[in-house]
């Protein structure tokens, strides 16, 4: 099965790079712009079938509100609830980033893998925390690595992510959504973060 995580500006751009066709399901974080509004470039998907979405009640709202004219079959999750889609397991964890946010825990009940998706975040519950230890990865968000904003209190900041990224117990973590602030190339935050993998467009990974 293909899924996508999050419904970014960019998608349909990335869609038509990488040939990934018509996704059998897209998971929603959260409802700002940069994880949702995506769904508004993707009609072109949803001219014969439904595109099948998955979001909490809050993102839910907003798609009802603003782009219900892209067709989708829309489906609530709560948090620790978990669905499945083919041999996966999907659980939702709920993350500290604006009201009801939610990473997932993609769980393979064939071979036993785990990979966390941590959305947008300035930490999480004990109850996620604890789902997502042991993992085969983690992808998190690095949004002020190498930045020194201190005006948002809805993500960690520069001197938060390292203790927080040290209390992951994962074979690999993959750090996403990284502002360009610093001005740091792709291969400076390698150099700089080497127990880290620094994500890209088209980083394909198997566990």
């Amino acid at each position: 099965k293909s899924i996508i995580v999050e419904a970014t500006p960019d998608i349909r751009l990335q869609s038509w790079k990488f040939k990934t066709g018509k996704p059998d399901a897209i998971l929603v974080s959260h409802w700002h712009w940069d994880h949702l509004f995506g769904l508004l470039d993707l009609d072109w998907f949803a001219e014969k079938n439904p595109l099948v979405v998955y979001g909490n009640s809050v993102t839910k709202e907003w798609y009802d509100s603003r782009m219900n004219h892209v067709k989708a079959d829309f489906r609530v999750f709560r948090s620790y609830t978990p669905f499945e889609i083919d041999n996966v397991r999907i659980t939702p964890v709920a993350v500290d980033h604006v009201r009801d946010t939610d990473g997932f825990l993609f769980e393979d009940m064939r071979r036993g893998k785990k990979i966390a998706y941590l959305s947008d975040l300035r930490g999480m519950p004990a109850q996620t925390a604890n789902l997502v230890q042991d993992t085969d990865a983690v992808i998190t968000d690095a949004t002020y690595l190498e930045s020194d904003i201190h005006d948002d209190p809805t993500h960690f900041q520069k001197d938060q992510i390292v203790p927080f990224l040290d209390t992951l117990n994962s074979r690999e973590i993959i750090l996403t959504n990284i502002g360009s602030y610093s001005g740091l190339t792709h291969v400076d935050l390698e150099r700089k973060f080497p127990q880290y993998t620094i994500a890209y467009d088209g980083m394909r990974r198997e566990y």
